[in-house]
């Protein structure tokens, strides 16, 4: 029999320390892991159900898919190839709306003689006029000159042109010879006056990802395509993980019960939207899935009783519940999310874990916890 597992606020829960800091965003996707082409892919293809939404014209939508693609860049262009057996997932990637602004992230390991070069070359673009910015863009592209190290200047130059922002950046020494190398660009969608993010929660996050052992996360509206396009990326690192078929099949599944728990159970915002967070990843040989959604405060008690009672059973039973429930058409609480929470539960190695965090309105941050 399963370990009877008691409703809990706690501390090191990585939804609710994401959602601390990241609950003024409409929108923040966080990726930590390898990258490569397929991965820039899923992510633009992620975000562009979401510029049609809140990007405020055409114009600021293409810009922000140039800018995810310079980014994105940056890491491929200044990255080591390689890294301690303990840093397997070196590189970040973050997408946010904050206000009147789109923020995008990168970082990754540079070494450090290379980092005093990138250095002085984004203090050298920082400083430049809208007119000196013009004309080295021209000579560069006049003059050919588009090796690794003038193509990579380019870049800086067009985001500063395309923003008209200074650009943000963040070196922390790792060791003798490397430092890790955060890089974020602001792309203002109106006049609004909005305080900038500060780059250092970039490094928290990472740092928060990386002790919880996630690599991906979403927090927004999960609509239809939010959660296809979230699947994808998932989808894609369990196969580079685990190549048993029959334990990514299992994670794959359980990770669309999660997302569509947040799609149709969440509290409706005023606007429609169902927002919630998730997050994926593993340590070791157990996979990591983390979800959460706001509920109404006259839920709580029947949901944990729910999932108390599901903790309880064996797989056995929890196998002979779901085909009663499949019979009957409804569970024992008439919870509208039975079957998925049962099924969580049979596939989960020690039960669903699940937290409440009150914030101070009439509802909750429910989230559940499984392990794979």
């Amino acid at each position: 029999m399963k370990k009877h597992i008691i409703s809990t606020i706690m501390d090191n829960n990585i939804n609710r320390i994401l959602y601390n800091i990241l609950k003024d965003d409409e929108l923040s996707f966080i990726y930590l892991g390898q990258f490569n082409n397929p991965v820039l892919g899923m992510t633009t293809e992620l975000w562009k159900g979401y510029m049609s939404k809140y990007a405020n014209s055409e114009g600021h939508r293409n810009k922000l898919s140039f800018l995810m693609v310079e980014c994105f860049q940056n890491i491929l262009r200044y990255g080591l190839s390689g890294r301690n057996e303990t840093e397997t997932r070196g590189e970040i990637f973050i997408v946010r709306r904050y206000g009147n602004s789109y923020y995008i992230t990168s970082g990754n390991y540079i070494d450090n003689t290379k980092a005093e070069a990138t250095k002085a070359k984004l203090k050298r673009v920082n400083s430049m006029s809208a007119d000196e910015l013009k004309k080295i863009f021209v000579e560069t592209l006049t003059n050919k000159q588009l090796s690794k190290e003038g193509g990579a200047g380019l870049g800086f130059v067009e985001m500063i042109r395309k923003t008209k922002e200074k650009l943000d950046f963040k070196f922390t020494k790792v060791d003798d010879n490397r430092s890790f190398f955060y890089f974020q660009i602001r792309l203002k969608i109106s006049d609004e006056d909005t305080p900038a993010l500060d780059i250092s929660q970039a490094e928290t996050i990472k740092n928060i990802m990386e002790q919880h052992h996630k690599f991906i996360a979403l927090k927004g509206d999960f609509d239809r395509s939010a959660v296809n396009q979230m699947l994808m990326m998932a989808e894609s690192n369990i196969a580079q993980l685990d190549s048993e078929l029959k334990i990514q099949s299992k994670v794959y599944h359980i990770m669309v019960e999660m997302m569509q728990n947040i799609s149709k159970h969440a509290i409706a915002e005023q606007t429609g939207e169902h927002n919630g967070i998730f997050s994926f990843g593993k340590n070791q040989d157990n996979y990591s899935l983390t979800a959460s959604n706001y509920v109404e405060n006259n839920q709580v008690d029947i949901i944990a009783q729910y999932i108390d009672q599901l903790n309880t059973k064996d797989h056995s039973q929890l196998n002979e519940y779901y085909r009663q429930v499949l019979r009957n058409g409804h569970d024992d609480m008439n919870m509208a999310s039975g079957l998925g929470l049962i099924d969580i539960a049979r596939e989960s190695k020690d039960g669903i874990k699940y937290f409440f965090y009150h914030d101070g309105q009439q509802k909750k941050l429910f989230t559940i916890e499984c392990m794979i």
